[in-house]
């Protein structure tokens, strides 16, 4: 037993019953100004028997206890004369170890090579069901979609653009991704095929969104699909690049067309973590692709992978931000949600929020720990991160470096919460993020841009200010849910536009400018209008930033559907 300041015992020799299968790597990182590289080395780890290993952990914990409240704060969760609770958090000291002091690593590597998660964990089989039954009545859809009835919450997947087609990806059938294509010019569909299979929602496990594919054709000319990812699997072993466990299930996966623009047949490649969760793509104009993903559950830092023009495969992870225990309260972890987009040839702008999560997993329901709007810049040029300023940043991001360099609205001493956030491409090239505000009676979207040196919050977003909208019979539309413009400068006069009627029906219609320059608009014909469903809208451009088709997603009840709107018409793929 280790005494910590406070007198409390902590216990360093739990009896071990087992071992986890783990990775064999060390990571090695290093603080510079430079994006640092996070650099798996393959290690066959020489043996160790128990009480070697015991000692050797034990060691580890005295050591870094005296400065790290941590160890003691996961002690005092353990339930008294509960072995189920005791054993659940030594596989969560385990973990912090592991991922928080990386001289862990080969230690505990070389004591459960070749062992299971139950070998040396005395847990139950984890429970992260029940699965809901298919619903037996499923409310009809309008005709025209491209999907099978589709799972879990709304979304409109991912997609590419090129050589006149559009590729799309989603979750479908249990998760499992998806993959159809449409040609712009002879429109006619390849597909849906199945990609490849997911480990989320399988057996009794129950439906988890967070696996959505992405989708990007590599310079060879090569589909790379990476889907599936809710934080890895418990037989997965412990994860080098977080302290936080695997508690919601899910692999990480990456697969890889067998042929050039062919989307009929993947195979895995493997080279990335299989704890990631989230996923989110940019492809530079020189073919470079980044992969952004959280590099493990909540308590998590968010990484990129770099597949470089001419590869099929990622290179080691750069890690972007680090979460961190809070001081008077570690069980309080500081970390972040970020949301990366493409706002130049060269440049990835980069919008994040402040999570306060938590050891115990509770999760506020009125914020969810969601707070502040956050901005910096990647220069993918020199793979270089800049904030506002024009100021190189030290990687990884910690809560306290973000709140000194790249605060751009302090929602939380605004008492609100920025419950989502995105990048924006001005006009003027200014710095600019979107962020959702929720508070007491509020919940609608904001700008903050860097203007003269400092940020200003509180904006209306881009070309919705004193915006409105009549519809065919020239009353007033107050719910508009997203207005695309069909163009890319103030001159459009058209739009495609997603909105609430009177009757609180979803209504999807094509709208026209009343005079050049202005916002005001008129519906000019209705699409589609559905009752009691939700529709989300994602619009298809090209490399010029032309619309050329639109995404929609359509859910009522236990029905949910893909919509692909083109050249005036839902094309259905059969």
């Amino acid at each position: 037993m280790f005494r910590s300041k406070t007198n409390k015992r902590i216990n360093t020799k739990r009896p071990l019953l087992g071992s986890v299968l783990c990775f064999t790597a060390v990571l090695i990182t290093t603080a510079c100004s430079t994006p640092t590289k996070v650099v798996a080395e393959p290690l066959t780890p020489v043996a160790i028997n128990e009480q070697t290993f015991l000692d050797k952990r034990t060691a580890l914990i005295i050591k870094h206890a005296h400065n790290d409240s941590t160890f003691e704060a996961l002690q005092d969760r353990i339930k008294d004369n509960d072995s189920e609770s005791a054993e659940y958090w030594r596989w969560r000291i385990d973990q912090y170890l592991y991922g928080q002091y990386p001289e862990y690593q080969p230690i505990y590597d070389a004591f459960t090579q070749g062992k299971g998660f139950h070998d040396i964990y005395a847990l139950p089989q984890e429970n992260l069901g029940p699965k809901k039954l298919p619903s037996s009545v499923q409310p009809e859809l309008p005709k025209g979609y491209f999907t099978d009835n589709l799972p879990g919450n709304p979304h409109t997947g991912w997609h590419d653009v090129n050589a006149n087609k559009v590729y799309v990806v989603y979750q479908g059938q249990l998760t499992d991704p998806y993959i159809a294509s449409y040609d712009l010019k002879t429109q006619i569909w390849d597909g849906p095929f199945k990609a490849a299979q997911s480990t989320l929602s399988k057996g009794e496990r129950k439906i988890d969104s967070h696996g959505r594919p992405i989708i990007e054709q590599d310079t060879l000319g090569h589909f790379h699909i990476v889907y599936g990812g809710h934080g890895g699997e418990r037989e997965d072993g412990l994860n080098p690049m977080s302290f936080d466990t695997p508690h919601a299930g899910g692999r990480m996966l990456h697969v890889v067309s067998e042929k050039p623009n062919d989307i009929s047949k993947f195979k895995q490649v493997n080279d990335i973590t299989p704890f990631a969760s989230y996923t989110n793509s940019q492809k530079m104009a020189n073919g470079d692709i980044y992969l952004f993903t959280r590099a493990g559950t909540h308590k998590s830092p968010w990484v990129y992978y770099k597949m470089k023009s001419g590869s099929q495969t990622f290179d080691p992870p750069v890690m972007i931000t680090w979460p961190t225990t809070q001081k008077g309260d570690p069980i309080t972890v500081d970390t972040f949600y970020i949301n990366p987009e493409k706002v130049s040839d060269t440049e990835i702008a980069i919008s994040a929020l402040w999570h306060a999560c938590n050891f115990n997993e509770i999760h506020n329901k009125t914020n969810y720990g969601r707070l502040n709007v956050y901005y910096m810049k990647l220069n993918t040029t020199n793979d270089t991160f800049y904030n506002a300023q024009g100021q190189t940043l030290t990687l990884p991001i910690t809560l306290a470096s973000a709140n000194t360099n790249i605060l751009a609205y302090d929602s939380k001493k605004s008492g609100e919460t920025s419950f989502s956030t995105r990048p924006l491409k001005l006009e003027s090239k200014q710095p600019a993020v979107a962020y959702q505000v929720r508070a007491p009676g509020i919940r609608e979207w904001r700008m903050t841009s860097f203007t003269n040196d400092h940020w200003q919050h509180s904006q209306p977003l881009p070309n919705t200010d004193n915006r409105t909208l009549l519809d065919e019979a020239s009353n007033n539309i107050y719910n508009i849910v997203k207005l695309d413009v069909l163009g890319t400068g103030d001159n459009s006069k058209k739009a495609m536009v997603l909105y609430k009627d009177s009757s609180n029906n979803s209504v999807f219609a094509s709208a026209i400018r009343q005079s050049i320059n202005d916002q005001h608009w008129r519906v000019e014909q209705k699409h589609l209008s559905v009752a009691k469903a939700r529709i989300e809208m994602n619009s298809v451009r090209d490399d010029s930033g032309e619309t050329i088709s639109v995404i929609l997603n359509i859910k009522k009840g236990a029905s949910q559907r893909l919509y692909l709107w083109h050249d005036g018409k839902f094309r259905p793929s059969h």
